[in-house]
């Protein structure tokens, strides 16, 4: 009898064991489980956009003087676009060095008096209350040059903000303004691209971004340059938030030099 109870209590250990081992294998598996592998070529359609591109904007109201770019034309780093009438801004940039240079010779003879009653106080030759109302003054004076101080800043900063100038070289492919418009702070003027590389944007769905990679090659075809062979791009950016509606995530592909592509263009990758 007890031969028969030992039996039966190894093969409740074994079972035991063989249970727990299946258990761990099929938890390792669900902890180490990838994403199946994608056996068929991921292709989406798309259009190719500029390196960056960038909208000028006024930012102080005043009167176009003049307007050095047209659409379409090419233009450099630093190269000034558009120049505002800064006749009033120069005469206040005159008026507010002037109040800065009065404002400093106030202070200097302020801080010579302070210096005075401090030393006649030393000798008791005048009361305290004179030394307190030289050292008020004195601050005050300290106060106007500081005031008159942000006040040319200001003015300068403005009188640099009348000129529109290109942040970097590229192409202008938008102009919205002309001699003597006045513009407002805000209003669009001019739209730069920058085409010294271009890219391919487009939208894969969800059960598919998962097999998409950054620095994977990808093939994109161009409508408009049908006859030409397919580019090999470079994936470099997967944009890790999807549209909450369609589901897609946007992708961009790094374009090869082509000639005859522009951005606007229609196309199709293939991953």
């Amino acid at each position: 009898m007890q031969h028969v109870r030992r039996k039966t209590i190894r093969f409740s250990v074994a079972s035991l064991l063989l249970t727990t081992l299946c258990l761990s294998n099929v938890w390792l598996s669900s902890v180490n489980a990838q994403p199946p592998a994608n056996s068929q070529p991921i292709v989406s359609t798309g259009v190719v956009v500029p390196y960056r591109s960038v909208t000028l904007a006024a930012k102080v109201m005043g009167r176009v003087a003049s307007v050095h770019c047209e659409e379409g034309s090419t233009v450099k780093d630093g190269e000034t676009l558009i120049r505002l009438d800064d006749a009033v801004l120069a005469a206040e940039r005159a008026s507010a060095e002037a109040s800065l240079a009065l404002a400093k010779t106030e202070l200097k003879h302020k801080t010579k008096l302070k210096d005075r009653m401090q030393r006649l106080v030393e000798t008791m030759a005048i009361s305290k209350d004179r030394v307190d109302d030289a050292e008020f003054e004195h601050a005050a004076a300290q106060g106007k040059v500081r005031i008159a101080q942000a006040t040319l800043a200001k003015v300068k900063a403005e009188l640099k903000e009348a000129r529109i100038v290109a942040p970097f070289e590229g192409i202008v492919t938008k102009k919205s303004v002309e001699i003597g418009q006045l513009t407002q702070p805000g209003q669009s003027l001019i739209v730069l691209e920058d085409h010294t590389q271009l890219k391919f944007e487009t939208k894969v769905k969800e059960q598919e971004v998962v097999h998409v990679q950054l620095g994977e090659p990808a093939v994109v075809t161009v409508d408009a340059l049908q006859g030409l062979p397919s580019m090999v791009g470079t994936v470099h950016k997967i944009i890790p938030s999807g549209d909450p509606v369609t589901h897609d995530f946007a992708v961009e592909i790094a374009l090869p030099p082509q000639k005859g592509l522009f951005p606007g263009m229609f196309g199709k990758v293939r991953f």
